[in-house]
């Protein structure tokens, strides 16, 4: 079974206009979402919830005819290989991941909530993983985070009837349209559609595109959430997971108040109240987190393990938690008496200060400074001086840039000749897949109030491994570079979100200068 259907992209697009100046090229997000209203008239009766795979192949110029053909892959009813092409030569092709449902169903009474019975941990993931410390990866953790993730719906799934979403599911309404119905701030759709999103996987709401914008539609009423049983579980396979559950806690009873306009999710969390919440979640008992320390400091040093001197230069580094781990990993290679400088820097003259303090104890004979740097602000008159370091370092730090091409050019003139930019990131497996940690950090205007970019950021939030790759290049790096391969793990493993990404400066003649980002 099969589908094809011809379009083509209009010169007047608006993500045509920087992408590129006198050589326009489609972005492949304006390719994947033609490839989605395809999706959407050929199959009314099933929704896209995720891009498995995509390769693109070759580019495609404004109003270029192309072909979407879509083919019902073989031996499974949720997924469609997709290929595009022009005058019969591929320019891209994938694989999507659908659900159908009954066009007209009836409403039901809800069902049973599953059990919380995570598969087993795929052992091809050892093999992948090799290279890290044992401890790191392991069934602990992958229990971990396919609870929380559990939880996260379950939030959703609650959040939604204390809302009063769920009554308003009788016929097709968007985000938007919800918002209205319910007298919400307008701005709240995106934190909406998020959990709508969520609601997804449940099965109990559908979901269809009209060209942008989608809408979702009431299947059976959601299972009752069990949050109280889930967080028993999570507790007893690690104490430590209280801190993300109290976190998402804190911002889930946050939402009515928000969604009504009362309160900002600044306000509510990151009051003087929630420090203890913060400090608990960033810390490295809490595996869920400290495993992107782990992942970032493990990259660095395997990137400047022959380098004779070490200067270093920490962007966010909030209490020093990522500092932490990076300083004990550099211990365990043998890196520390080459440390000539490492330039600790965070916003928050608080954590800046809990940092210094533990950090001073534990590493007093090491040249460490503390100082301000504000990412979204030029570097240089902040005291990163140009070419000044081997190493600059941060851990879920980028992903909130104003304008991350023009950070990423800062971090780039920071850096010596062949140093190297190595962050830590959340990042998302598959195109708009939600993350349990968007539910806490969406709310917040510092999360969601970036410049977007078709090619590289669509959307506010995380990115994509394939995401960061494009922006690093573009922003001038060589030699970028995702670890672990998250690419190949999202296969066996769909909430793998752990993700370090390096790129080098090269030497001048090596590359040509990237043009230089304004931040606004």
């Amino acid at each position: 079974m099969s589908f094809e259907i011809c379009r083509a992209i209009r010169a007047d697009h608006p993500s045509l206009a920087g992408h590129f100046p006198g050589a326009p090229i489609v972005p492949g997000v304006v390719i994947l979402d033609e490839v989605a209203a395809a999706l959407a008239e050929w199959r009314k009766d099933c929704y896209l919830t995720g891009i498995r795979a995509v390769k693109f192949v070759l580019p495609l110029k404004p109003e270029q005819p192309f072909t979407i053909c879509l083919t019902a892959a073989k031996g499974t009813k949720t997924e469609v290989d997709f290929c595009c092409r022009v005058e019969g030569r591929v320019i891209a092709e994938g694989r999507l991941d659908i659900v159908c449902t009954e066009p007209d169903i009836t409403v039901a009474a809800s069902s049973k909530p599953p059990a919380f019975n995570p598969g087993p941990y795929d052992p091809r993931l050892a093999q992948w993983l090799q290279g890290y410390p044992p401890s790191l990866f392991n069934e602990r953790l992958y229990q971990s985070m396919e609870l929380i993730e559990r939880y996260s719906i379950d939030l959703a799934i609650d959040l939604l009837g204390r809302l009063g979403v769920i009554d308003q599911l009788g016929e097709w309404r968007s985000a938007h349209e919800l918002c209205q119905a319910l007298s919400f701030q307008p701005r709240f759709s995106s934190s909406l559609d998020w959990l709508l999103r969520r609601l997804l996987e449940t099965g109990c709401i559908g979901a269809r595109m009209d060209r942008e914008t989608r809408s979702y539609r009431l299947l059976h009423a959601p299972w009752p959430p069990e949050l109280a049983r889930l967080r028993a579980i999570g507790l007893d396979i690690d104490f430590a997971n209280a801190a993300t559950l109290d976190l998402l806690d804190r911002a889930a009873n946050l939402y009515p108040a928000i969604a009504r306009g009362e309160q900002n999710g600044e306000h509510g969390l990151l009051a003087a109240e929630t420090i203890p919440l913060w400090l608990n979640y960033f810390h490295n008992d809490n595996l869920t987190y400290a495993v992107n320390n782990w992942a970032t400091a493990v990259l660095a040093a395997d990137r400047l393990a022959t380098r004779p001197k070490l200067r270093i230069l920490e962007l966010g580094a909030g209490a020093g938690s990522a500092s932490e781990i990076l300083l004990r990993w550099f211990g365990n290679r043998g890196l520390l008496p080459r440390i000539e400088r490492y330039l600790i820097t965070e916003p928050s003259a608080f954590f800046r200060r809990r940092g210094q303090r533990e950090l001073s104890k534990q590493y007093c004979d090491l040249p460490l400074e503390w100082a301000l740097l504000d990412i979204n602000l030029p570097w240089e008159a902040q005291g990163a001086a140009r070419g000044e370091f081997d190493l600059v370092f941060g851990v879920n730090v980028l992903h909130v840039a104003k304008n991350l091409l023009f950070s990423l050019g800062q971090a780039r003139d920071a850096l010596a000749v062949e140093g190297w930019l190595v962050i830590g990131e959340c990042m998302r497996p598959n195109l708009h897949q939600p993350i349990y940690a968007e539910l806490i950090f969406q709310i917040l205007d510092s999360f969601t109030d970036v410049n977007t970019e078709p090619e590289i950021r669509p959307n506010p939030g995380f990115l994509t491994a394939d995401q960061w790759r494009r922006a690093f290049r573009r922003a001038g790096f060589a030699r970028a570079e995702v670890r672990p391969d998250v690419d190949r793990i999202r296969d066996v493993y769909s909430h793998f979100f752990t993700g370090a990404i390096c790129g080098q400066l090269p030497a001048a003649n090596d590359v040509r200068q990237p043009p230089v980002e304004k931040r606004d």
